[in-house]
């Protein structure tokens, strides 16, 4: 390519001088462009010509690798000149009737092409176990509400067919746990959701639906009647959960319904040991779910005793609660799925989803 060259001009001296480094710079700049168009385009080493280029090497020979891979001996031979090309570095010497001989620069590649080859089958892998649940993460927020031997039964199941599979189980009261469901810390929370109203994006499916039973200790005055009733129970203190103070109105609206002083004296604990250690220890009473007492170990290790009153109490819906607008990942899909099918065995009543917006 010749560069453009400016018109002479006759002028003064300090006109010349000015022209000739103009055109001084234009021919640089000409000559670096043309440097830049014919440099050559680099395109970057594609998979399948390291695993040509190993199968060249396991096999020894071209004609050898080509059987492997499953092309033609000039396929394969195109392919290792054109990896030598952008290496630009020869990486075997040939010898007649195909047969190779690594040179330095083929040493020094073998154990990269190997790396990269297997990250990509570990790539494959680890995206195909994700996809069909086989590994990856879950966690799920438990409420008190839902029945535990449920959860325990369905992460059993899914654990016996994914050992692969991460379950982080946390468990708390409903109220606290669905404020983190809703800041995405949780998958999908399996709680009772009773009167609660959901915000957009989130639907609950509920599984079954329990009223509260009303429990003290077995030394408890009110554990020594055969069948007591609410006025049996009027002067003591309660144990209510603190992120639920719901449930202080309820109980307190009971009394009065029934023409009774309502209660006065409240505790207000989310920490579960504690309340039942309290529980076992004083005269108190808690309105609870079932589930939360429905293990006898835990029933006999506090010495609780559910006594036989319909009232205080409230109806509770252990559902599974998650987004309706971000689908579950294929675990958390597979963990929601086999608790449904826990909870069908287990003779819940099952309900259509339900969706509760705000």
């Amino acid at each position: 390519m010749t560069p453009p060259s400016l018109p002479a001009r006759r002028s003064t001296s300090a006109v010349a001088k000015k022209c000739t480094r103009l055109r001084a710079s234009v021919a640089a700049h000409w000559k670096q462009c043309t440097r830049c168009s014919e440099r050559k385009e680099r395109h970057p080493v594609e998979l399948r010509q390291l695993e040509r280029f190993l199968a060249v090497v396991d096999r020894g020979s071209l004609a050898e690798a080509a059987r492997q891979v499953g092309l033609t001996q000039q396929a394969v031979s195109a392919s290792i000149a054109a990896l030598e090309k952008e290496l630009e570095a020869r990486l075997f010497d040939r010898a007649p009737g195909g047969v190779t001989r690594l040179t330095d620069a083929g040493h020094a590649l073998v154990p990269h092409a190997r790396a990269q080859l297997a990250a990509d089958q570990r790539a494959r892998r680890d995206i195909s176990n994700l996809a069909s649940a086989r590994s990856g993460t879950v966690t799920l927020g438990i409420g008190e509400t839902f029945a535990e031997d449920i959860v325990a039964r369905a992460v059993s199941a899914i654990l016996t067919e994914r050992p692969d599979l991460r379950v982080n189980l946390v468990q708390g009261y409903s109220e606290q746990l669905m404020a983190r469901l809703y800041a995405g810390e949780f998958d999908f929370l399996a709680a009772g959701v009773s009167n609660m109203t959901l915000p957009a994006g989130f639907e609950a499916r509920v599984i079954y639906s329990a009223r509260d039973i009303v429990a003290c200790r077995a030394a408890h005055p009110a554990a020594q009647l055969a069948s007591p009733t609410l006025a049996d129970l009027q002067g003591y203190p309660w144990l209510v959960p603190y992120s639920r103070p719901s449930d202080v109105d309820v109980i307190t609206e009971a009394f009065v319904a029934r023409g009774l002083a309502p209660p006065t004296r409240f505790i207000g604990t989310d920490a579960y040991r504690v309340g039942m250690r309290l529980l076992a220890s004083n005269d108190l009473l808690i309105m609870t779910s079932p589930a939360l007492l429905a293990n006898r170990l835990v029933r006999e290790s506090y010495g609780i005793h559910v006594l036989p009153v319909d009232s205080p109490g409230v109806t509770r819906h252990a559902s599974l609660v998650a987004s309706s607008e971000r689908p579950l990942s294929p675990a958390a899909d597979t963990l929601y799925a086999a608790i449904v099918a826990a909870a069908a065995d287990d003779g819940a009543v099952q309900r259509p989803p339900a969706v509760r917006q705000a």
